[in-house]
């Protein structure tokens, strides 16, 4: 396959289970650009570059997949790969996880927050988007329900793209997204209110 523009990897499971997966090369070429272990990767995430047949695409995370980066099979410089050849392994990420930063928000009046409710706010300053690509659906949106390690954005910080997953200190483990706060492609600051939910 030759294109000019980004294509998907291919997702798999991973060897040992429990949520693991394998990114695979979509293509024979030479492959670089791999991402740091620890990494949090996301629908449409860049997980490096191949060259066929002397063009250059971007591989992207394909949709529906989220997770950190546990493994990385080959070095950062260009790589010769094989279509299929297994260039990542990922692992669920945990809403404990330091990098994904997701806080919950007291129900505290001076926020505006309804009775009962709870904040999911930013955990840095940087771009706030609510989908995966511009063309693609939201992650999630007014009314849906959403549960521990469900993903509900992204947020950019000098090129960097991390998840925010729901989870952790207050939150329900279970809840309805009454409020969206932020724009998609919208500035935030640090502790900003992203989504209102509520116990479902």
């Amino acid at each position: 396959m030759i294109t000019d523009g980004p294509i998907d990897v291919i997702a798999g499971d991973g060897p040992d289970g429990g949520g693991e997966l394998l990114l695979k090369s979509p293509a024979v070429g030479l492959y670089g650009h791999a991402p740091l272990v620890g990494e949090v990767l996301v629908a449409g995430s860049r997980v490096g570059c191949l060259t066929i047949l002397g063009r250059t695409v971007e591989l992207l995370v394909p949709r529906g997949v989220t997770g950190r980066v546990a493994e990385t099979f080959l070095a950062t410089r260009r790589d010769p790969v094989d279509y299929g050849q297994v260039l990542l392994r990922l692992v669920p990420v945990e809403a404990s996880d330091e990098f994904v930063g997701v806080t919950a928000g007291a129900r505290n009046a001076s926020r505006g927050l309804p009775d009962g409710s709870f904040a999911v706010v930013s955990p840095t300053h940087g771009m706030f988007y609510r989908r995966p690509r511009p063309d693609e659906p939201a992650y999630v949106e007014t009314g849906q329900i959403v549960e521990n390690g469900s993903t509900l954005g992204l947020v950019e910080v000098m090129k960097s793209f991390s998840a925010i997953v729901y989870g952790g200190g207050e939150l329900p483990p279970r809840a309805e997204v009454i409020e969206v706060r932020a724009d998609d492609g919208a500035e935030v600051e640090s502790d900003e209110v992203l989504f209102v939910v509520r116990p479902a």
